[in-house]
């Protein structure tokens, strides 16, 4: 039994969806006579090269064709043959499998100069034609530049700049684009209908959008879900057969980031690694969703022509979360993922960095630290910032920084430091450890000062967002404008045996490991 993409192959122009620009040509040049020597179909896979070159073939040497039509009849002799792959002069080459120069002068050069059988044209369609070596490309050259009689070349390849131009120069170029979304939900119609199945259009829906423009790919999917369904197919049975697809994720995640929700954001991500969604798989899917709305922002027909191609439902409701940014928000956002895509393969908590990055997202600066409430759509360039209450200067004189009097005792804020850093953990784990093997040095007015054993910690400390972030915890936990000041004392012994060190007896119960003094 047939699978469903070589059962229904399209074998005339009206049943090929999509590649209009592709078909019009073509038929007028049928309709006037006046077919090209040579034609390059380039584009992705799983597009229609290969099936419009065939149809083309049968349509130039239909016996049966209507002068005035354009269509090949499928029923005379040349047809069926070709349909059937046993007309001798409709030869198809796998380029991949005959890359040599020999193999191209035997089985396209040699026939080519051969007079076709009984059909008006000999049609050579070599497939993957890139995959050519340099001087199989030279022996095909000459004969493209004068081609015998009657003969026409149609190469096909996903890899169009690995064709060299002297060969694209002597070609009639067509660009193939990837299926629509409406065309491959029609297609995958016409299928159900003449299966006689009763499939939820919310099915057909979410297998064109998971194929991703590949028209085979869709009715692979479908056929596999035929396969261990009944008549009836809903969605919890697609489920069971079509790789998860995270765009409702994608979009309340983005709701969470326009609101500054960094609770729900973050607790969004940890849902997903719960429930075994590989995070770099997501992370592609919400960098091409804001690819999208990135074009939409500078141009409508942009965002249509190049970006994710969706449903009608999902188009809305992505127009309406595209309405809370602005195309600076939408950029530093992108910007901030594709960071963490790079670095998501070596990192020991995955999750952690699209924390991080979500903090970063949601609270951009140390000045807009307060700023939670705030709307990213702006109509200025930048981040609107909020000041904050202005925190007296540092005064640079050691003896007079040493006069000044704590607004809390060091006995508070060693009694309350564990809610200092149990309140850090839900947004960044790394640093309430950090601030675990820190040591307090002393309290001078607001400025809390603390030493590091490592500059690397010091230094992390030291960045803007960390020490926002710090800064508002503290002031949390304790109700009054806080600030922290760091140092490095390489001598300092720092006690794991604290018992509100939680988190280092923890990896060292899970990894067996043990201190080392």
């Amino acid at each position: 039994m047939a699978v469903l993409y070589q059962k229904y192959r399209p074998q005339n122009f009206s049943q090929i969806f999509g590649q209009n620009h592709i078909k019009t040509t073509l038929q007028n040049e049928i309709l006037n006579n006046k077919v090209s020597h040579a034609y390059l179909f380039c584009g992705p896979r799983a597009v229609g090269k290969t099936t419009l070159a065939r149809v083309l073939a049968k349509a130039v040497n239909c016996e049966e064709r209507n002068p005035k039509d354009f269509e090949p009849c499928n029923k005379c002799s040349s047809c069926s043959s070709i349909i059937n792959f046993n007309n001798l002069d409709v030869i198809e080459v796998d380029a991949a499998s005959n890359t040599g120069v020999d193999n191209v002068r035997d089985n396209i050069i040699s026939l080519s100069r051969v007079k076709s059988s009984n059909n008006k044209f000999k049609v050579f369609i070599i497939d993957e034609v890139h995959m050519l070596s340099l001087s199989a490309f030279n022996a095909l050259l000459k004969t493209l530049e004068e081609p015998p009689q009657n003969v026409i070349f149609i190469l096909c390849t996903t890899e169009i700049y690995k064709v060299p131009t002297t060969i694209i120069s002597r070609c009639e170029r067509f660009d193939f684009k990837r299926i629509s979304f409406n065309d491959m939900v029609a297609k995958l119609e016409v299928i159900v209908k003449n299966e006689g199945l009763d499939v939820d259009r919310e099915v057909l829906n979410l297998i064109s959008l998971k194929s991703d423009g590949h028209l085979r790919d869709a009715e692979s999917l479908l056929s596999q879900i035929i396969a261990i369904s009944d008549k009836k197919i809903d969605l919890a049975s697609a489920n069971l057969v079509i790789p998860y697809n995270s765009i409702e994720e994608n979009i309340f995640l983005l709701e969470s980031l326009g609101k500054k929700d960094i609770q729900s954001a973050i607790q969004t991500v940890n849902n997903l690694v719960d429930s075994g969604i590989n995070l770099k798989n997501f992370l592609n899917d919400l960098i091409e969703l804001l690819r999208k709305m990135i074009l939409s922002k500078v141009s409508d027909s942009l965002s249509s022509s190049l970006g994710l191609d969706l449903s009608e439902k999902l188009e809305i409701k992505i127009s309406e979360l595209n309405s809370n940014f602005s195309l600076n928000s939408l950029v530093q956002i992108t910007e901030e993922f594709m960071g963490v895509l790079k670095n998501l393969s070596g990192s020991l908590i995955p999750q952690m960095l699209l924390e991080l990055a979500i903090i970063n997202i949601c609270q951009p600066s140390a000045n807009n630290i307060d700023n939670t409430n705030s709307s990213f759509a702006s109509t200025n360039s930048q981040t609107p910032i909020r000041k904050t209450k202005e925190t007296p200067p540092i005064n640079n004189n050691p003896k007079s920084q040493n006069n000044l009097d704590p607004i809390i005792t060091k006995e508070e804020l060693d009694k309350n430091w564990p809610e200092v850093i149990t309140k850090l953990k839900p947004f960044n784990h790394s640093l309430s450890f950090v601030l675990q093997s820190c040591k307090i040095d002393s309290i001078n007015g607001n400025k809390i000062c603390l030493n590091f054993k490592y500059k690397f910690h010091k230094d992390r400390l030291d960045k803007p967002e960390i020490r926002s972030m710090v800064a508002q915890v503290l002031k949390d936990v304790f109700k009054a404008d806080l600030i922290i000041d760091t140092g490095v004392d390489e001598n300092m012994e720092i006690n794991l045996n604290n018992k509100n060190n939680d988190l280092i007896n923890d990896l060292l119960k899970t990894f067996g490991g043990q201190v080392i003094n």
